[in-house]
């Protein structure tokens, strides 16, 4: 129900003034008197982002884990058949160490666990990597900062592992660096004599060049027999990826004292990178190679094994009957029996990726793949529409369980897959696959919205497109579609008529629309006839009040507005720029808004978008992100940096709200209002009284409550959406890939 002025008459109210084009809402004197207490949960819809890793414990059955490239590791529980995420406690302050680059257990004992954590090499912005001890298998870490960035997002995250610790000497690790350019001082192999807590680099490493090609030092074997318990491992391996090393064909490095010095290994193949090593029970080291540094980009690749007693070649690349080039990055060996392995395709892009599967070594091979099933029940957005199941995924990682060789996981651009009768396909007969990320939640979150009335939530993701989740429990039965698209960017709903909703995306197939319009609630939806003359989409979307009234910025054109559902568009040209935020109003149609970030500058429409008027030098800091509250007219909000602004204006005036408390904001998000009051709740995401956290207000930001703890802070919050149907039900969008979180609270 639309609240408005004159229906406000509880004691304990101080109303403004009415304007000609805005309400002016009533403020709540009255403080919180009690600390909500809160539940932390994902909205389901299983993976949907990149499993770049996946380790199985020798000596614990059931006990696996898996890394992610921006959403965290996870640990898989056996019992549950579900995956516990691990970095959840990651400050805004560290977001970077939500990529985990590389991750490794200690063979001889089940409760040590290494991660190394970071985001990307290159950007000047992203903080320092990490290594994250844990004793307790990710319970809690212990984090010892690096020294230099680590690229748990950068091309080249496939490979691996790249930190291994000494079968033989559980407090030695080695760890191998990115080739990045901008940070030669610091490339090459790092060594930790004390459980990972200090670092030194290896001098006599000198393999990379340091010219920024490649992903550097691709992995590390440690060789077991050639040391004794209690001793350091004398004969390792290091895979080297760069684009000299490609090209002369010393992509392997080997040392025979310790890691002291090393030596190119002769033989292998040239013009290929490295993309993982694993030592065999056989005495083989096993090698998958592409021609580009990955994960995308691969026209050619091969297997090869090393005979490490021997000390010779054999290339035992499986056979290609599509005869497409791509090439291969996954590896897999059975403990259980030596000489059986798996490798994963990569970017085998038709008619999909595969797995090829060997009993002998490489003398020959099974394709998994042709015969597979997969089973999406437990995900059924992953069928694409049409299929009847889901192609074999692609950027493929696996792992035999060393307990059980029928039973194994490979992980995807998606997800996992996992199976329990894999050593089916020995007899020629087709494996079964079902969903195997349960519990693993690493979709990048771009836009949620929450309607009046309704489904609980609709989202706009990176990659996925997004959901019409009617459900916060069940995984959703099907992307967005007519149109479907790579990333949903921007959401709204008319707040008089909420059951029609507006989204525009980007990264759509070629000759679709950008965006759609859904009448009813987002069960169908009509795409836009024309696209406002935009070729990338994307940007931001408003709808009128009253429905009748389209904004849309798109990334690459003035922003233009419709009358008719997307079918025309007028171009704003001259009166807006490019890039802003639109908005409209939640209470008089005519109204509608937009802010450019870049540059502070705010306008306002009194007549539907089809004119604006900037207000002046409002003083608004650049950056940041501004919200309309729900059923309160003319009221903005304005999170940035340097704090929270208010206008209750419809923007001709602004000022700043709780300077003395609220130093900074990314985001404030307004919920159904607590009982006996009348103005939403609201939700910040920001740094209150030196608090940086999620916080709530009941009394119209006059008190707030924080509601998170340190072990829900995910990396940080990008936006914060209430619940205007269940009073206490927040969404989080976290600056990570950790999917959309949800909290819930019954006081």
């Amino acid at each position: 129900m639309v609240r408005t002025l004159h229906r406000v008459v509880s004691k304990g109210l101080v109303c403004g003034a009415l304007a000609a084009l805005f309400l002016a809402p009533c403020v709540n004197i009255y403080a919180q008197t009690s600390t909500p207490s809160y539940t932390w949960s994902n909205v389901k819809i299983v993976a949907g982002g990149y499993v770049d890793g996946i380790v199985a414990h020798p000596a614990q059955q059931g006990l696996f884990y898996a890394r992610t490239d921006i959403g965290g590791a996870y640990r898989y529980d056996a019992g549950k058949a579900i995956w516990t995420p691990l970095n959840d406690w990651t400050s805004p302050s560290n977001n970077q160490w939500m990529g985990i680059e590389s991750l490794a257990i200690d063979p001889n004992n089940p409760k040590m666990l290494y991660l190394v954590a970071g985001l990307y090499t290159q950007q000047w912005w992203d903080g320092n990597g990490a290594v994250l001890v844990s004793s307790d298998q990710g319970a809690t870490f212990t984090a010892h900062p690096l020294s230099f960035r680590v690229g748990g997002n950068d091309d080249g995250r496939q490979v691996g592992e790249r930190l291994q610790v000494d079968p033989n000497l559980g407090s030695t690790l080695l760890y191998g660096t990115f080739n990045d350019a901008s940070q030669a001082a610091t490339n090459g192999l790092w060594k930790s004599v004390d459980s990972g807590s200090t670092w030194n680099r290896v001098s006599g490493f000198t393999a990379l060049s340091n010219d920024g090609t490649g992903a550097g030092v691709a992995f590390v074997a440690f060789y077991k027999p050639s040391g004794t318990a209690g001793s350091r491992t004398q004969t390792i391996f290091v895979g080297v990826s760069t684009s000299g090393a490609a090209a002369a064909g010393a992509t392997l490095y080997k040392s025979v004292d310790g890691g002291n010095s090393w030596t190119p290994v002769a033989g292998g193949p040239t013009g290929l990178m490295p993309q993982r090593g694993l030592i065999g029970a056989d005495g083989n080291l096993y090698v998958t190679y592409g021609d580009a540094i990955g994960p995308n980009g691969m026209k050619a690749g091969a297997v090869w094994k090393y005979g490490i007693a021997s000390n010779l070649w054999q290339n035992i690349t499986p056979p290609d009957p599509y005869h497409y080039p791509s090439g291969f990055s996954g590896l897999a060996l059975d403990p259980s029996n030596p000489g059986t392995l798996m490798v994963a395709t990569m970017d085998h892009w038709w008619p999909q990726d595969t797995m090829y599967r060997s009993t002998n070594g490489g003398t020959s091979w099974t394709d998994v793949g042709a015969l597979a099933t997969r089973n999406a029940s437990l995900a059924p957005w992953m069928t694409p529409q049409g299929q009847s199941q889901p192609t074999f995924g692609n950027w493929a990682q696996a792992v035999i369980d060393p307990f059980d060789s029928a039973h194994s996981f490979y992980t995807f651009g998606g997800g996992i897959w996992v199976t329990s009768n894999l050593t089916a396909a020995d007899r020629g007969q087709a494996t079964n696959w079902t969903v195997g990320s349960i519990g693993i939640e690493e979709t990048a979150v771009l836009a949620l919205l929450s309607p009046t009335s309704g489904v609980p939530l609709i989202s706009g993701l990176g990659d996925v497109c997004g959901f019409v989740h009617t459900s916060l429990t069940a995984a959703p039965t099907a992307q967005f579609s007519n149109p479907s698209c790579g990333n949903t960017n921007g959401l709204d709903y008319a707040k008089n008529m909420p059951s029609t909703i507006v989204r525009v995306g980007s990264y759509a197939p070629s000759g679709s629309a950008f965006g759609a319009v859904s009448h009813d609630g987002g069960s169908t939806w009509t795409p836009f006839a024309s696209q406002a003359g935009s070729v990338k989409g994307g940007g931001s979307v408003a709808i009128s009040a009253d429905a009748s009234t389209i904004v849309w910025a798109p990334s690459d054109v003035a922003p233009a507005y419709s009358n008719d559902n997307g079918t025309t568009w007028t171009s704003l040209t001259g009166k807006l720029p490019t890039g802003v935020q639109v908005l409209s109003d939640s209470y008089n149609a005519s109204l509608m808004y937009a802010w450019n970030a870049a540059t502070g500058a705010f306008y306002v429409s009194s007549d539907k978008g089809a004119n604006w008027l900037a207000p002046g030098n409002l003083g608004l800091p650049t950056s940041g992100r501004m919200s309309t509250v729900p059923g309160v007219g003319g009221e903005l909000w304005l999170a940035t940096s340097t704090g929270l602004y208010k206008s209750t204006t419809s923007g001709w005036s602004w000022s700043r709200f709780g300077s003395a408390s609220i130093s900074s904001a990314n985001s404030v998000g307004f919920g159904k209002a607590a009982q006996g009051k009348w103005y939403p709740a609201m939700y910040l995401a920001g740094t209150v009284n030196g608090v940086t956290g999620l916080f709530r207000s009941t009394d119209s930001g006059t008190t707030w409550v924080q509601i998170n703890d340190a072990q829900h802070q995910w990396g940080g919050y990008s936006f914060v959406v209430g619940d205007p149907k269940v009073f206490g039900t927040v969404y989080v969008a976290p600056a990570s890939g950790r999917g959309i979180i949800y909290g819930t609270s019954a006081n």
